[in-house]
């Protein structure tokens, strides 16, 4: 399979336990399961899901804010994942933007929908084709 845009794939590695690193070009993140189960290093792999989305929500309406002059220091974005089950996933996302001070009437509906125009809101939103494929080597022939 062609690697979209020449760039590496990011690598998962077991790191022992219920504790895995992604290697993400030079960054290495550790992703755990919660104390009890896990040793609690990172978060767990669903848990990323939803900093994704925060993440990108956030750098829309900060890119939103400062390109017209508009107040963001100290903006912060808290997000809740609702679970469900059968399949397990999450089932819902509720994302709100905080904001340091009020904006003029005329901005809100549209500071809204840029939020919604971040890439991951939209893979979410749209869902996405995910392609799975399991490599082993050839058995020995005897």
């Amino acid at each position: 399979m062609a690697r979209p845009h020449g760039r590496s794939p990011m690598v998962i590695t077991h790191e022992g336990g219920l504790k895995f690193a992604a290697q993400i070009r030079n960054h290495r993140l550790i992703v755990d399961q919660p104390a009890g189960v896990g040793e609690d290093a990172g978060p767990m792999p669903l848990e990323l899901l939803g900093a994704s989305l925060g993440t990108c929500v956030a750098l829309y309406v900060q890119q939103f804010c400062e390109a017209r002059g508009l107040p963001y220091q100290g903006m912060r974005v808290e997000l809740d994942q609702v679970g469900a089950q059968n399949p397990g996933r999450i089932a819902r996302y509720i994302v709100r933007v905080l904001l340091p001070e009020a904006l003029p009437p005329q901005y809100a509906e549209l500071l809204e929908r840029v939020a919604r125009s971040c890439p991951a809101h939209n893979t979410l939103a749209h869902g996405t084709e995910v392609d799975v494929a399991i490599e082993a080597p050839a058995a020995a022939v005897a």
